[in-house]
Order: C-alpha cells, then structure tokens, then sequence
C-alpha cells in the first residue's frame, strides 16, 4: 500500500518530461513533415476514454524496436515476456521458445487480443500436453507473426476493450495497421522510395527493408519487402551462454487504393510472413537442476492475410456519414521438429503443428449530428484449427497408454463469434467554451465453438464417440455495457471517468486440451462446459495538453474478475477407462487489480527558447492485484502476471534544424519473488488446502541507460542507431522468468538474464 501512496504523490508532482518531438527523417520535404502532423493529430485521441497509445513508425525507429518484444521496451504497464527453448518451468522439450505474448495491466496471453488491421492473431498453445501441472500458465506456441518494419503503427488499448472493438478482450488489445500509400503520398508527391538497413548486436540480426509507393489521390499502391537474418539473443551469463540459434524471416506486403467514385474508397492489402529457425539446446528438469535431454529443433511458422476495406461516404443518405466495410482472411501455419537425445527414454522426435483458417467482417457506421456522435457497427468471426501431432516416443506402460505417453495437444475445432455494439457521444457547452461529454455504449457477443474430427484424437482405450461425452459444443451471448464522462478541463486537456463490462470466452485450448499427460496415472483435460471470464472495470485519468509544450496520460484503475478459468485435481473414472487423477479445465479463481500509470512528454523549447530542441519524457506505471480460488481455505495471493512498478525516464535533444538528435533514457524496475500457492497440487478432497513450500527465485530490481541518436547525412540519406544497456547492468525480465526456482542450478538461472551491452546501427533513405 505504501508504493501505491508513493505512485500518488510521484504522478501529483510529475508533469512532463518525454521525447516529443519523434527522430523523423529529414530526408523528408518539410511539407511531408507537416502532412505527417496533420495525420497525427486529425483524429481525436484526446477525446477518447480511457489509456490509448501509439506507437508510429518514427517510434518504433527511434527506440529500435526490431521485434515483437522490445517495440514495447518504453511502455509502463506493457510487456512481452517470453521464454528460452529447452527450459523454464514445465517446458517439455519440443515446445519452442521465444514471445507468447503481451502483458498490459498484469493480464497477459490470450486475455489480451493481438490483431493485424482487425484481423486477430491465433491465440497462444497452453503447455499441457507432455508437462502435467507444471506446465499450467505457460505456452508452448506463442502468438509472433509479426515484422516491426511492415507497419505504420502499433495502437494499444489499456483495460477492457471498448465496445467498438471487434476483438474483445478482458486485458486490452495491441493492433498492428500495415502500411499504406496513402501514408507516404501527398497531393504534389506521387512516389515514394524508402530503403533502411540495420544490425541488432544482440541477437547479431541483420535487416533489409524495402518500401516502394506510388499514385494519387485517386490510386495508388505499395510494395513493402523484409529481411531478417539472425543468432540466438544473448543473455548476461557468468557461467553459461545462450543455446545457438540460427534464424531467418521473410515478409512481402502488397497493397493498392481506389477512389473507386467519389463515395466509395475502396482498399485491398495482402501480406504473407514466414519465420524459420534451427536451434540446438539442452532441456532441463523444472527445478532448473539437472538436464534430462539433448534436443536439435527445426522450427517454422508462416501468416498469410488478405484485407479488403471500403469506406462509404455517401451523398445523398442524411443518416450516415461513412460506413465502413471489412473483410479478412487468414492463413497460419506453425510446424516444429524435434529430435530427442533423451538420457533414460532414449531417442525418438516429435512433430507438433497448430493450423488455422478464419474469416473476419467488421462493419462500422459513423454518423453526427449537433452535438452527438452515433457510430454502430456489426463484427463476424469464423475459425478453424487443428494441431496434428506425431510422436516416435514408445510407451513405457503399454497397458494404460497403449499408443505412447504423449497425445495431441487439443482437439480440432470450429468457431464463430457474431456481434455488435452501440456508442453515442453526446456533447453539451458549458460556459461557451468548456465541453462535457457523456457516452453511453454497448457490445453485444454470441460465440460457438464446437469440436471436430474426434476420430483422429481417439486412443486405443479412448474412442471418439467416448470422447464426445467429454467434448462437445460450447455456446455464451453476452452483453457489455459501458458508461463514460468526460470533461474539457481546457480545449486540449481532458478528465474522464469510465466503467467497462467485459468478457472473455473460453478458447478451444481450454475446452478441448489435451487428455493425456507423460504421467501413466494423470490425465489432463479440457472442459466444454465452461462459462466466460467477466470483468467490471473502472478507470479515472487525464489526458491531453494542460499547457502548451506539455503533453500528459494519467489514469488510475480498478478492475475485479470472475470465473477465471484454471485447472483443478480431481480423482475419479475418467469415461469408463478407470480410477484416475485427473486435472480439469474449471472456473476456478476470481481476482482483482487496481494500479495508476502515467506518461508525460515535456517539450522544453517551448518555454526556454535558447534551448529549442530540448526534451524529456517521464513515465511510471504501477499495479497490484491477488487471485483467490474456490478451494476450501484458500486465501487472496499475489498473482504471477502481475509486474514490479517501472518507470521511464529520458532526455533529448533534436538539433532545431534536423540535422541531428541524441536521447539519453534510464529504465527503472523495482524486484519481485513470485509468491508460492499449492492450487496446483491441491488434491480437492474436502481438506482444507495446505501452504506451498516452493521457493521461488528473486527477481531483483535493476536500472538500465540507453543512449540513442541520429544524424542526417543529406537531405535522403539518415544514419541511426543505440547502445542499450550502456552501464552492461546483469537483470531478469519478471515477466518472463518468475517461475524460476531460488534452488535452481547457478547455470540455469543465468541462461534467462537479459542481453548484456548492445547496439544497433542503421542506415535510412527516403526518397
């Protein structure tokens, strides 16, 4: 409670102090740069509710975001964490390392929707199959598809999504919007030619990037091409250094816009992503104290996506102003192979795969009257997965598993999800110059997910009309209202209050996961009867410019969850084949978590003339939050996903004249030790349930300075680059590595510190 106070007074006091002004390259007309503001600025961030970021692609150069993970490095309360190939806690060893995930306001995974242009990526695969409870919480395919360089720019929602959201989410929502010509073109500018080239010491990735635009007003098109070539990420290591990786990425973009009539606006986009990697490692026990495997793994995954949008703009129909029109599809595939160098069960691979297929509609209508703002719109969704999986691994028991230890991971399945949803921001005057809104909205969700081909999950003792009884469809309507109020404190500095009901279905990972486990007396399984996770969410902030020079983001938040779907214990006959242990998917916890954040941006030039250019930024996010479960005697416990408080602090100058910019910026990150719970062991048999005795490791607190700066060569040519990490601090990601073991091996525990000293170098030219 004291950090909570300190977080109070700190953001009272704290007014300012980011990197306003974005490195934007000077290769760029001076009339681009103007274009470039008036896009920025045109749509009214500041009179939205609620904690809404960007993150553009001037951001993502200037802070050397190359990957899924550190486009987020500057972020308060957002994260991606991850994990290392051969090991962590309940790591089996075919599953693949690398992100799972992002985390905003300590929920994470699958409880934060990731889309590219409303297209939502497939969710992350929950290690089950081949860990037994040790795996419960972690992944073992994540949701990466992505390549930093392939978008415009990156908008995050903080919280429950807003109803006019099509990707509903309990945690938020991170949407990617690939580029568009439209971005680099301006009446008097026809073509566009952008080359960057750069090297990331920390994983010694290589990356070539071509964009090529071209057209009018009327149409045009673009051409976007990616490279990466790389090694594994180094870590801080005294006694161990990384397994070695060897990887490489391709990504193509193709897309065109139409001013198809003087109505309609029409715009077409394809994109297709591939990743491949090799990598040789060793796997450990979950205690982190001896290795049981040696393991080499060819791993891929690819995306495509096909993007059609039209924005009708009609004439002559007084009650719409724009319609706009969506419609998605999308191909992935995720394929791993893995040889096993087992020290007891010998040698044998294993062949994992998650395949998905969707389609994706999304309608929006806008329409303004005096003083209220109407937008309406209808969502539609239908998937199909399927995780084929192969095993050369003989049973050990060949009279309770009969067709090996291992099994596939989850059914297949079918889904679709209908919806909609309703807003109006209605605007009252109040002295003719301070402006109140109100704004009452409401979503709408129906979902059905049903499994498929039964047939092909069937086990010897198992077969697929037995496996209907526990598998069959699942089906939930929800409707989720939202209330906010909003006052113009001045015209560009804003106060709000909101409340958002929120939900998150069950996925086809928890409804229809795996049934069998390595154990030859545990089963593990999903559960087609669950109910949807809800929350009630609540959030008080600021936002906008208080003074001129100054901009501000603060917000404070409550937020209280049910029906959290966990696994619990039971012991019973599992469909005829025996007394059995059994972990079953059930809606086991409830929680809660409040917290506030708060970023600034301190444009100094604009007080203090002699020191045009000067900037800072300052940033903090704090949260807290504890989950309780049904089990008798159970308490309110710090839960895992939640983050130590951070903050950010940098300083920058950009030469008045663009030639040149340096920014100094120290991250700050108090310690944490997860805190230790026997749910997952908990026998359900009517006893009270017992204190754990894991000890976990200590994640100590750790400050890192990064310096960054560009220069401009010519008019076209730009040079950037960083060193990050410059005082080379030794530190663990908590997110990341929470579930280390205090007891582990010393080796161990140093393969999870982050990179040592590193740095990036590259080469930009726009034309």
């Amino acid at each position: 409670m004291l950090n909570f106070k300190f977080l109070k007074n700190t953001s009272s006091l704290a007014i300012g102090l980011t990197l306003a002004l974005p490195a934007i390259a000077a290769d760029k007309p001076n009339e681009q740069n103007d274009i470039d503001t008036i896009t920025v600025t045109a749509h009214e961030a500041t009179k939205k509710p609620g904690t809404n970021t960007e993150i553009s692609e001037q951001d993502i150069r200037r802070d050397g975001g190359t990957n899924f993970g550190t486009i987020m490095r500057y972020q308060p309360l957002i994260s991606a964490s991850g994990s290392i190939s051969g090991s962590s806690s309940g790591k089996s060893s075919w599953d693949r390392g690398g992100f799972t995930g992002y985390n905003i306001r300590g929920l994470d995974a699958n409880r934060v929707s990731i889309d590219i242009d409303g297209m939502p990526l497939p969710i992350a695969q929950g290690r089950v199959n081949g860990v037994g409870r040790a795996g419960f919480g972690s992944y073992g395919i994540g949701r990466d598809y992505i390549d930093t360089y392939m978008y415009n720019k990156v908008d995050i929602q903080s919280g429950a999504t807003s109803v006019s959201n099509a990707n509903n989410a309990l945690g938020g929502s991170v949407s990617f919007q690939t580029k568009t010509a439209s971005y680099y073109l301006y009446p008097g500018k026809t073509s566009y030619f952008g080359f960057q080239n750069n090297y990331d010491s920390a994983d010694r990735s290589y990356h070539q990037g071509l964009t090529m635009a071209g057209g009018d007003e009327y149409l045009n098109g673009i051409l976007v091409l990616s490279r990466r070539d790389g090694q594994q990420t180094r870590n801080h290591g005294d006694s161990i250094s990384s397994y070695p990786e060897n990887w490489h990425s391709n990504s193509i973009l193709a897309g065109f816009g139409w001013q198809m009539t003087d109505e309609h606006l029409i715009n077409t986009t394809v994109d297709y992503n591939n990743k491949t990697k090799n990598a040789h490692y060793d796997t450990w026990d979950k205690y982190g104290k001896k290795i049981e495997s040696f393991d080499k793994q060819r791993s891929k995954n690819n995306r495509f996506n096909l993007a059609i949008k039209d924005q009708w703009k009609p004439t002559n129909i007084s009650w719409i102003d724009s319609l706009t029109t969506q419609l998605n599809y999308q191909q992935t595939h995720v394929y791993d192979s893995t040889d096993l160098r087992h020290k007891t069960r010998g040698n044998f691979n294993t062949q994992t795969n998650y395949n998905t297929k969707a389609y994706n509609f999304i309608t929006t209508l806008i329409k303004s009257y005096d003083n209220q703002r109407i937008s309406a719109g209808l969502n539609g969704k239908w998937s199909e997965d399927e995780s084929p999986f192969f095993t050369s691994a003989e049973s050990e028991n060949i009279i309770i598993l009969p067709d090996g230890p291992y099994s596939k991971p989850q059914a297949d399945s079918r889904s679709y999800q209908l919806g909609g949803f309703f807003e109006d921001r209605i605007n009252f005057n109040v002295n003719d110059s301070n402006n109140f809104y109100l704004v009452p909205g409401v979503r709408a969700i129906y979902q059905n997910t049903k499994p498929r081909n039964l047939e092909n999950m069937s086990v010897t003792n198992i077969n697929s009309n037995r496996l209907g009884k526990q598998y069959n469809s699942n089906s939930d309507f929800k409707v989720l209202p939202s209330m906010s109020f909003m006052y113009d404190i001045t015209p560009d500095f804003t106060a709000y209050l909101q409340y958002q009901r929120a939900a998150q279905m069950p996925n086809q990972n928890q409804l229809y996961g795996s049934y069998l486990a390595h154990s030859s007396i545990a089963l593990l399984v999903g559960d087609s009867n669950l109910k949807t996770e809800t929350s009630d969410n609540f959030e008080l902030g600021l936002k906008g410019q208080p003074v001129s020079g100054v901009t501000l983001s603060s917000s404070a938040f409550y937020n209280k969850y049910k029906n959290f779907i966990a696994y619990t214990r039971y012991k019973k006959d599992f469909l005829g084949i025996g007394n059995r242990i059994v972990y079953q998917a059930e809606n086991r916890d409830k929680a809660y978590i409040y917290g506030a954040e708060l970023s600034s941006e301190f444009n100094i030039g604009k007080w203090i003339e002699p020191v045009n250019g000067l900037s800072a930024r300052f940033a903090i996010g704090y949260n807290q939050g504890k989950s309780k479960s049904s089990y008798l005697g159970d308490k309110y416990i710090e839960m895992d996903s939640i983050a130590p408080i951070k903050s950010i602090i940098g300083l920058a100058w950009d030469d008045p004249n663009k030639f040149y910019g340096i920014a100094i910026t120290a991250t700050f990150q108090k310690g944490k030790k997860k805190e230790a719970t026997s749910r997952e062991t908990y026998n359900n048999e009517g006893k009270p349930i017992p204190n754990s005795k894991d000890d976990y490791f200590r994640i100590a607190g750790h400050g890192i300075v990064d310096l960054t700066g560009y220069i401009n060569i010519t008019k076209n040519v730009k040079l950037n680059g960083g060193i990050y990490n410059l005082t080379d601090q030794k530190y663990w990601d908590y997110l990341s590595n929470n579930k280390l073991y205090s007891t582990s091996d010393h080796k161990y525990l140093d393969m999870f510190t982050a990179p040592s000293r590193t740095f990036q170098l590259g080469l930009n030219i726009d034309f």
